[in-house]
Order: C-alpha cells, then structure tokens, then sequence
C-alpha cells in the first residue's frame, strides 16, 4: 500500500488549502507541518483539507461518473449506461475506479490522523479558560473522527476488510507489511471516534458546512444498527429525531419557493442551508458559487453529469436549440445532463406507471433482445406491498420531483396545452421518440419512458439512453450555478438530513419489535410528501427499504443500506433489469486493489473471494437477511 505517497499528498492538500496564496513571492512564514499545528487556526486550516477530501464524493471518477458511484451503481435503484459495468465485466482485479476511491480515502484518513495525534501536543487552543481550551480542543478532535469514520464506513461497504491506521504515519512507523483488518476491528474503532464525537460535539453547530453533533448521531446510529446493537441506536437517534433543534421541512421555501415546477420537497434539495429556511438538513457539502465567483477549492460536482438524462440528443430538442440556442434548452430544462446513471423502472413506479408497463409486456416468443420486451423486467411484489413505489398523490413521485416528461410550446402556437397524437401507451408499444412519425405527430409534451431489452449483455438501448425518467434532485438552474452550460456544477450539496434519520429510527424500532413507533416515525416522513398513512402491520423490512428510496432516491449511498440489511443481491435480481442476470454474491464487493496489493511487498494481501483470492464478508448481524459469501 503507498501509505507514505498519500501520506505527503494528504499534507501537501493541506498546505495547499490553508495558505491565502501558496505562490507568494514573499511569504510571511514557511508552513511545515510542526508550525501548521500550534494553535486552533492551524487546526482549522487543516481540517478544511479534510471537508474538502469529503466533498470529492461528488466529483468526477476515472468513467467520468461520481468518484462516489461505487456505493450507488448496481442496487436496485440505479443502473448505469455502461453495459460492462451493469454485467460486473469491468468489475475485476485493476478496476480503476476502485483503485482510485481507496487511495482518496486513505489520503483522508491519514489528514484526520495527523490532526488527531498532533492535537495531543503543545498547542494554543486560544480559550479563555482551562475548559474552553479543551472544548476547542475536542471540537477539533471530534470533526477529523467522525470524518475518519465516514472514510471507513466507504471503505468496508466497497472492499471489505481493509488495513486500520490510526496514527500518523513518520519515518519511524512507516510499513510495508500492512494487514487487511477484520470488519469487526475496524467498526469498532469506528464506534469508538462517533462516540467521542457524539459526547463532544453540540447537536447543531453555527456552521453547517462543520461536522457538528447531529452528524455524529446519525453515522453511529447506523453503525449500531450494523452492528446488532439496536438498543443502543435507538438512544443514540432518540436526541436527534426528537429534538427541537430540526424538524422536517412542510412548505415551501427559499428562492425557489415560488417555482411552479416545484414543490417543497424539492425545495430542501434547492435550498440546503438554514439562512435559506432550511429547518431539515444538517450536515452540507460546501462547493457553491456566490455572486457568479467559484469559491476558493472549489471542485467541480457531477452529479448534474451522472444524474440527468441526456435530454439535449432528443430531436425534439435540437430543433428547438436550432431556434432559440443550446442556451435556452439547458436553462428551460435544466441543465446539461448526461445521465451517467439510469435510475431503474421501480425507482420512479407510479400505479399509473406500473399499469402501463404490466399491459404492455410483449407477446409470448418475442425477441429477448427486443427493446419493447417488458416481460423480461417487469416485477411482481407478492408480501403484500404495492407493485408500484409511488402513490398518485405523493409529491415525491410526481413531475416536479421526477422527470416523467418535458412540457414547452414546441409547436410555437401560443399554448402548451395541445394534446399528443399518440399517447404514452402508443408510444411505448409502436415508436422511438426519435422517430420522425412519433416527434411529427406530438403536440408539447415529451415523455420519458424505460423500453431495453435486459438480456443484451447489461446495455440500455442506446437509442432511448436520452429518454429515461430521473429524479430531478440535480437538475441546475440559475439559482445554483451561474453557467447552465456545462455539465457539471459547483453548488453546495445537503448530504445528511433529518428525514434519514427518521428512517434509521423507525428502522431500530422494527428491529426491537416495536413496529408501532417504527410506523410513528415513518409516517411523519410520507405525511409531508402527501402519501397515505401506514399501519404497523405495513411495517417490513422490504417496506422500509422503499420508504429509503422514495424520500432519498439519489441521495443515500444505496448499496451500503442494501448490504448492511442483507438485501443486496436479491433486490438487485428483481428490480434492476441491467444487471439481475449477472450480479453474483461476490459482487458485493469490489476487487482490492491490485496496486495496494503490489506496494505491500513485505506482506501478501489476500484479493477478495470471486476476484482471485479468499477474502469473503458477512456485514449482516442476527435479525437481517443473510445473503451468503460469509467467511
């Protein structure tokens, strides 16, 4: 493993990040890491190195997705739009992008160390008092573990046991025979820096961009829940769900409060900050633009690119951006999406939705490899939940949340209200939408729909690639970037919110037995999205995983609430039509990384089980599911 490498790139992000202008030609003071660390300014400077290693979850990956995608690709809410990633073939020994998310986790864990270990030395914590030097000192502490913690929470949920470092690395320590540690070692180093996080840090802190107490609770809450213990989740939770402090967001708000294209729960993606009306999300990514100047370190966010379909091919679209300009269509409709990821047909089910699909499965016989083949990914939920994932009536389901089709005055007569020829279900069944017949024949509005054929070696069709529906979560407009024309963006990103927490909660309750309170807590979340209130006989631990989906579709790094409730591999099978006919029980993990194995040259690391080697993993405690592939 090249701990040494990333070590110095690790401290060398730091002098970057701390230093007003690092190519000064008279610097007041050269900045080493022994004066960086001697009082709290240093600290501070320092750990904004470590919010910007956490921020690059959302950055671009060597496929040009997020560096993030390693948790979200393949589950059963999101496919991609590359067929060797959707049938695993390029998920194997020297995968890239796995390669690069360890050595960039590693690069933080070892910024937090050395900010942990030097705050034990002669430091001016610039108090006034003996106990205000120590609460600055643990404040500090507190951010870079919980930040560690986050870093191996990724790591564990991507490649399973991964070598524990905990100090910083010097001349004196460095190794070349690192050991894989087991996933019970390093969850409980984990419990051990939330927990001291959770006793140092105030629920909610001025600065929301801070790592703060609220985030704290949440990640251990989650741990505990991972770990069988949950009892101790729901006291861990039991201050964060029921403070005052947060409350779930019940109308609209901020700048994009008068937005007829949306809605409130919209609103929380679009505003992320208290100052804003904010009164739900507690932890921020901080990369925005402020008065059309990229702050400083800021990096460019992908999610636009990986999120958003890629509208502006349809020819429906380039004949309107022949009229009026690229321009007009990216800021109309929002953004310049490529759509990287696809979310899968149940993500974005309606009833309406289902229906349609269901009677249009294709006649016994027909080509597998036909696009129109519905029959080879339609699903069939037989424990008593709804085959369709959104009620009419929840906003969440609904156009302004997810894009179901786009509306203009394509046809330049003054109204948008002209009915298409064809409808959906005639589309579906009989056309392309970039066939001339369908786009000669539509009145202003243009559907998304799913047709693929899922046998063809895990590919979308790339002929309808533009067309699939998506959350809207990321679309960009003019309140959040100041160019439309771009692919990516650099707004500020809400990664932790109560509405989460309140599922992790009513998740501790259904595993006590107490499905009562787990319905309490789960029906505050849909209360506000206008669906239906549930019972305590609806309350499955199938039932919660959609309830995750349909509030934080896009949000939550699905495949490690999959894996840590044992439900990865058979979701995946029913509901993602890209890869239900490849995935594996090996595939939930990724290869270790061949070059961490190489640079370890004083001691072999074992490759993971179905990659060339033995390493398998079990990350599901008594209670959940259990997939196999245990050790």
């Amino acid at each position: 493993m090249k701990i040494k490498l990333i070590l110095l790139l690790s401290i060398l992000s730091i002098f970057i990040s701390c230093s007003e202008d690092f190519l000064d030609e008279n610097p007041k003071d050269e900045i080493y890491a022994n004066n960086l660390y001697q009082n709290k300014s240093g600290f501070e400077s320092s750990l904004n190195s470590v919010y910007n290693y956490m921020r690059q979850i959302n950055t671009r990956a060597e496929s040009k997705m997020t560096r993030g995608q390693l948790w979200i690709q393949n589950s059963d809410f999101v496919s991609t739009r590359t067929a060797n990633i959707n049938n695993y073939v390029a998920i194997g020994p020297g995968f890239k992008d796995g390669e690069v998310a360890y050595n960039w986790l590693y690069e933080l864990i070892n910024t937090t160390n050395v900010i942990i270990d030097r705050a034990e030395g002669n430091v001016d914590w610039e108090g006034t008092s003996e106990a205000s030097n120590l609460t600055n000192k643990n404040n500090v502490i507190s951010q870079a573990r919980v930040a560690r913690s986050w870093a191996y929470r990724l790591l564990i949920y991507a490649f399973g046991p991964v070598p524990l470092s905990v100090n910083e690395i010097n001349g004196t320590n460095y190794s070349n025979s690192w050991s894989r540690n087991s996933i019970d070692e390093i969850k409980s180093q984990m419990k051990t820096d939330l927990k001291f996080a959770v006793d140092n840090l105030p629920l909610r802190g001025e600065d929301m961009t801070r790592i703060n107490g609220a985030v704290a609770r949440h990640f251990l809450g989650e741990l505990y829940l991972s770990l069988g213990e949950f009892e101790n989740a729901l006291d861990v939770l039991k201050e964060l769900c029921e403070s005052e402090q947060y409350s779930l967001v019940q109308s609209r708000f901020g700048a994009t409060a008068s937005n007829n294209d949306g809605n409130h729960y919209m609103d929380i993606i679009r505003n992320p900050y208290a100052s804003m009306g904010n009164t739900e999300t507690f932890f921020v990514l901080a990369n925005g633009v402020r008065n059309s100047v990229i702050k400083p370190g800021a990096e460019q966010i992908n999610l636009l690119e990986s999120y958003v379909a890629e509208y502006e091919d349809l020819n429906k679209m380039k004949d309107f951006a022949s009229k009026y300009g690229q321009d007009e269509v990216y800021s109309t409709f929002g953004g310049y999406g490529k759509g990287r990821y696809l979310v899968t047909p149940y993500a974005v089910s309606t009833e309406f939705d289902f229906n349609l699909y269901n009677n249009n499965i294709s006649p016994e016989g027909t080509d597998p490899l036909n696009d129109n083949n519905i029959d080879n990914w339609i699903w069939n939920n037989t424990d008593g939940r709804d085959n369709f994932l959104y009620e009419l009536d929840d906003i969440r389901g609904q156009n302004e949340s997810i894009r179901k089709y786009f509306v203009y005055d394509f046809n330049e007569n003054g109204t948008i209200t002209d009915a298409n020829e064809y409808s959906l279900e005639s589309t579906i069944k009989n056309y392309r939408l970039d066939s001339d017949e369908y786009l000669n024949n539509t009145g202003d509005t243009l559907f998304t729909h799913y047709q693929y054929g899922v046998s063809s070696y895990g590919a979308p069709s790339t002929s309808w690639k533009f067309s699939y529906p998506y959350s809207r979560k990321w679309e960009i407009d003019r309140t959040q970037t100041d160019n439309v024309s771009q692919f990516y963006s650099f707004h500020d990103v809400g990664y932790l919110r109560l509405a989460d927490s309140y599922l992790l909660y009513a998740e501790a309750f259904m595993m006590v037995g107490n499905k009562n309170e787990a319905a309490n807590w789960i029906n505050r979340v849909r209360l506000r999205s206008n669906a239906s209130i549930i019972t305590a006989s609806d309350v499955t631990l199938d039932f919660l995983l959609d309830e995750r989906g349909r509030e934080l579709i896009n949000e939550e790094e699905r495949r490690i609430t999959l894996l840590r409730t044992g439900k990865l591999i058979e979701r995946v099978k029913k509901y993602n039509p890209l890869s239900m006919y490849f995935v594996k029980n090996h595939h939930k993990l990724y290869p270790f990384p061949n070059s961490a194995i190489d640079a370890n040259k004083d001691k072999l690391l074992d490759q993971n089980d179905g990659y060339g080697g033995s390493t398998k993993v079990d990350f599901t405690p008594n209670g959940y599911p259990d997939e196999g592939n245990n050790p």
